[in-house]
């Protein structure tokens, strides 16, 4: 009891931060891979990536020192050391310390073994239980931020906010890198069992399931009518499906009468930047100056490195909609869509409803270490056309409305339009805003 009240103690401290790990896109840019649930093309790092970057002054790493160091260790290891040891395991080990100095948690060393995990194309299909996972970058704690419908993780009775204490009895800790975590241990072969332990907030208990993986797809975007004239449209992440499901159902609505919209983006933690582009550029207008600069005029999103340089992102498919927006969004909302949400609030298209976003405005590139194994690294800031960088602090709502989950809602009972509180003051807002 005392080690379930130490646990619960430290998921209260941290915030959750949405970090999706159960899809992977792999987009070259000369020689650069890049992650998928924060996709950033970077591709001006490169050379400097490459040659090795000026440090800002930072005392350089004494090798020498480090070599002599890790010499009398070994030889400490091969003398008194109880067990068998894994030299391969100690070296990769070696590697991966180096990076975790770099005090970044969005930085990991990857060996080979978990490299070829991550290579998967992102078109919305895996085999595994059909939930979205999250990490607190402060706590480490891992958990359940959405469960999808008619999926092994619903019909087994796993919920959103489930925290990961188990995964077929490897202990979820918070080293354990999450695309690590769910590529290698939640997810698996069809047909094939998994055992969770879970820890349940509401009942200050541990849960067991165990679900069966298959085949899922990922509907990244459901959108239905809300009433005759609002339209609502859910997304779940930025995948490489996301676009064009996200444009049929805008098209599909339209032609339903629809006058306003409710793009709905709580618990999305991000995903292709390119695909969160693209979004912005079916809603807004392909000539607003307000922000332009370079070679573009309605401006999306901007990165810098460390040198000041990167690259702009601009609409350009002559495509626009004439129909007020409000943007649902919680303190899971991170990333590509804290990209979409600051774009169009900046040009006064849509209304923020909800609370503070995460506030991930960083980018990270997968470099491919030319032995298989690869490093996956911070390298650059973005920021919205109005030049806000919104790293660490998040965009902050219109209108701030915390979530209130239902007491009286009974195991098993689904959260309907009525009792989502945050649902409804976004249609409130969004009738305010129609013409």
């Amino acid at each position: 009891m005392e080690s379930k009240s130490k646990f619960w103690k430290g998921v209260l401290v941290g915030v959750l931060v949405t970090a999706f790990a159960g899809l992977i896109v792999v987009g070259g840019a000369a020689g650069i891979f890049l992650i998928g649930r924060s996709v950033m093309d970077n591709r001006a790092q490169v050379q400097s990536l490459a040659e090795g970057a000026d440090n800002g002054g930072t005392p350089e790493i004494n090798w020498s020192q480090v070599e002599v160091k890790s010499r009398r260790l070994q030889a400490i290891i091969e003398s008194y050391f109880l067990f068998d040891k894994d030299n391969h395991r100690m070296e990769e080990f070696i590697y991966k310390g180096l990076v975790a100095g770099l005090d970044d948690p969005y930085s990991v060393y990857y060996t080979r073994e978990e490299f070829e995990d991550l290579m998967e194309d992102t078109t919305g299909e895996y085999c595994g239980i059909g939930a979205l996972v999250s990490k607190s970058m402060t706590t480490g704690v891992v958990s359940i931020s959405k469960v999808f419908k008619g999926t092994p993780a619903e019909e087994a009775g796993l919920r959103s906010g489930d925290i990961f204490y188990e995964v077929d009895g490897v202990e979820v800790t918070a080293d354990l890198d999450l695309d690590i975590l769910v590529k290698q241990h939640v997810k698996g072969e069809e047909g094939t069992t998994v055992h969770l332990k879970m820890f349940r907030p509401s009942v200050e208990d541990y849960v067991e399931f165990d679900v069966v993986r298959r085949q899922i797809e990922v509907p990244t975007v459901e959108n239905r009518m809300l009433a005759a004239d609002v339209g609502y449209i859910s997304v779940s992440q930025f995948d490489e499906v996301t676009t064009q499901q996200f444009k049929q159902a805008i098209d599909s609505m339209e032609k339903q009468g629809m006058k306003g919209l409710i793009i709905d983006l709580r618990g999305n933690p991000g995903g292709v930047l390119d695909v969160a582009v693209d979004m912005v550029d079916y809603l807004l207008p392909d000539d607003i100056t307000k922000y332009a600069k370079g070679a573009g005029s309605t401006l999306v999103v901007s990165t810098a490195d460390k040198n000041e340089e990167g690259e702009s992102y601009y609409c350009k498919d002559g495509h626009e909609v004439d129909f007020p927006i409000v943007i649902l969004q919680d303190g899971n909302s991170a990333s590509a869509s804290e990209v979409f949400a600051g774009a169009m609030r900046d040009y006064g298209q849509a209304k923020l409803v909800g609370t503070t976003s995460f506030g991930k405005g960083i980018v990270q590139s997968l470099l491919p270490l030319g032995d298989g194994s690869a490093i996956k690294i911070t390298t650059a800031h973005y920021y919205s056309p109005s030049g806000f960088d919104l790293h660490g602090v998040g965009l902050e709502p219109d209108v701030e409305i915390v979530f209130e989950y239902p007491e009286d809602l009974e195991e098993g009972e689904e959260l309907t339009d009525a009792m989502d509180n945050q649902l409804q003051k976004g249609i409130e807002v969004l009738r305010g805003m129609i013409k």
